[in-house]
């Protein structure tokens, strides 16, 4: 699906018929589906536990912990509110220092049912403690449903959206950036100017889109992405056939290393267009990062590269 914000999606026949059946803004807090809720129940997760050691980060006296969800796509599945419940419960089970939001939270599957509202699926989210605090960008769904009241629930519920910007936490008395481009399918100029504002410090890059990854500069940085559902199916002999977005297919899904910098794109939580997978399992990823000069990747991490 093509979503893009709410006033260019107006613009196109795509967007305009998807904001006409799907109907925003939503109502159901359960996340009906309807006829559909037979056919719609999600696989099972992965969490993903990936440690690394980064170039040019200060070795701290323990591993910065940041757990990373993204494209939820709530609704998409039968009783996915109450799944995402478990999913939170789950992750903050890890103890998480600062937690990471990549975007689309909202489903806009065509049928099925499944409208979950914004504010809903923020005030689970929010139930994820993490001292360092929790922040997010939007995807292109998100444009999509309503930019402006997806940031507002998130904002509500003590999350910081960031949209083009970043903010700074201290964690061991250092610092650390996180800086957050939101949407798909849209280059936007913010984009470019942040990234060309980065400072020489270790930073996280939320980056809604993979494709991203071709401008981030050399730094101390880190990107982290989704939208690409790992490709959400994988054929069997054949692989990845389509992720989505303009990134090359071997951005498609987990840890990538080029030119000395560091992606990892996740294959997220939900679907978007139907509500299947095949091959490629929903994740949630917790990463303990910290720094010595050196890129160490576990198994979990070398499983996801494959």
């Amino acid at each position: 699906m093509v979503c893009r914000n709410g006033e260019e999606s107006k613009k196109t026949n795509w967007g305009r018929l998807t904001r006409l059946i799907t109907r925003p803004p939503f109502r159901d807090e359960f996340g009906h589906k309807g006829w559909m809720g037979r056919f719609s129940w999600a696989q099972p997760h992965a969490i993903r536990h990936i440690r690394l050691e980064l170039a040019e980060w200060p070795r701290w006296s323990r591993p910065l912990r940041v757990a990373f969800l993204s494209d939820f796509h709530t609704g998409s599945h039968t009783k996915d509110v109450e799944r995402l419940h478990l999913i939170v419960d789950e992750l903050a089970r890890y103890l998480p220092d600062l937690a990471v939001f990549g975007g689309d939270y909202v489903n806009l599957q065509l049928w099925g049912g499944g409208r979950v509202p914004p504010r809903t699926i923020a005030a689970v989210l929010g139930r994820l403690v993490a001292p360092l605090g929790r922040f997010a960008i939007l995807g292109n769904h998100d444009y999509c449903y309503d930019r402006y009241a997806v940031t507002q629930a998130l904002e509500d519920h003590g999350t910081v959206v960031l949209e083009h910007n970043r903010r700074r936490v201290m964690f061991e008395n250092f610092s650390l950036h996180i800086a957050g481009i939101s949407d798909a399918k849209v280059a936007r100029p913010q984009a470019q100017s942040l990234l060309k504002s980065l400072p020489p410090e270790p930073t996280i890059v939320l980056a809604h889109d993979p494709v991203w990854f071709g401008s981030l500069p050399p730094g101390p940085y880190i990107m982290l992405a989704g939208h690409t559902h790992g490709g959400q199916v994988r054929i069997p002999g054949l692989g990845v056939i389509k992720n989505s977005s303009k990134a090359p297919l071997r951005w498609t899904y987990g840890l990538i290393k080029e030119r000395n910098q560091l992606l990892y794109v996740t294959s997220g939580v939900g679907t978007s267009v139907v509500p299947i997978r095949w091959r490629v399992p929903p994740e949630v990823v917790v990463m303990d990062l910290n720094g010595t000069g050196r890129v160490i990747a576990d198994e979990g991490a070398s499983r996801a590269r494959r």
